[in-house]
């Protein structure tokens, strides 16, 4: 998070307050759907090199 500069955006817990509301949602044919997606989510997923 340091290295990304993340640090001085949000605490660490902000940050998994943020990430804590991301929800994926799975279908009875076995399709995967994640939850809308705010930018600040987008943003640490990005930073962070996750998919986003």
């Amino acid at each position: 998070m340091r290295e990304v500069g993340l640090l001085g955006k949000y605490s660490v817990e902000l940050l998994l307050l943020q990430l804590d509301k991301l929800r994926k949602i799975s279908l009875a044919d076995g399709q995967v759907i994640t939850t809308e997606m705010t930018k600040k989510q987008r943003d640490i997923l990005e930073a962070l090199k996750i998919c986003a």
